[in-house]
């Protein structure tokens, strides 16, 4: 059998552990438990990372951009919209956007779970706070991109700080998150996605046209001097 890298090796390991740790929680997630789900040797494991702690690291790192990239996926606004984009309600955009993020949601419930569990861990966990607060930073800087686009694709402009809209659509899909997985409700969801779509749209307002330049006048024309009659 062909040796794996070790960038293989570590993708396989992290994969493993996101599965564990959406099954069997964080405390679950043994280097035992880990390699027998990758289906590796324990040595493998520490030749991939030096600890436990470690690959737990590795875990929180991978799967906060996987949820940056879902995130901008299902909340950025279509760019081939048939509509046009000015001919769109920011409401609607906001609102398909969600509907697509909880699409996302239910394609792979796993790894939502296994981020609720990384979180928990975070928290309660010395010296592993900045982690989950750099995972938030991920969250907001990928909603703030969001509702820029959106605004732009609408001919929107925020009337809060983009910051606050932000946060705002942050929680709106850490509230759709956990309540989808507490109770798989995935018609509930998309009403209370459009009731979110709504609310934050409330926060933005029609842009000002952009002023037309103005047309240039022309310069006088002097009026003909008369000729002098002849001496």
């Amino acid at each position: 059998m062909p040796r794996m890298a070790v960038a293989d090796r570590r993708r396989a390991l992290v994969d493993a552990a996101v599965r564990v740790i959406a099954r069997d929680g964080v405390a679950g997630a043994t280097t035992r438990a880990v390699v027998a789900e990758a289906g590796m040797s324990l040595a493998s494991l520490h030749y991939a990372f030096p600890s436990r702690e470690h690959l737990l690291e590795a875990v929180v790192a991978e799967v906060t951009v996987q949820e940056r990239l879902a995130a901008e996926v299902g909340l950025l606004p279509l760019p081939e919209d048939p509509a046009g984009p000015a001919e769109r309600a920011l409401e609607d955009v906001i609102r398909d956007g969600l509907e697509r993020y909880v699409d996302l949601l239910e394609a792979d419930p796993q790894r939502e779970q296994a981020l609720l569990e990384l979180a928990l861990y975070a928290m309660r966990t010395p010296g592993q706070r900045a982690s989950i607060v750099a995972q938030y930073d991920v969250y907001r800087a990928s909603a703030a991109a969001s509702l820029t686009a959106a605004a732009l694709a609408t001919g929107s402009r925020w009337t809060v700080p983009l910051d606050d809209a932000a946060r705002a659509l942050v929680m709106v899909t850490d509230g759709l998150t956990t309540a989808w997985l507490a109770d798989r409700d995935t018609d509930a969801a998309r009403r209370t996605a459009r009731f979110a779509a709504r609310a934050l749209a409330a926060l933005a307002e029609p842009a000002p046209a952009a002023a037309a330049p103005a047309a240039a006048v022309p310069a006088a024309v002097p009026a003909p001097t008369p000729e002098e009659p002849p001496c």
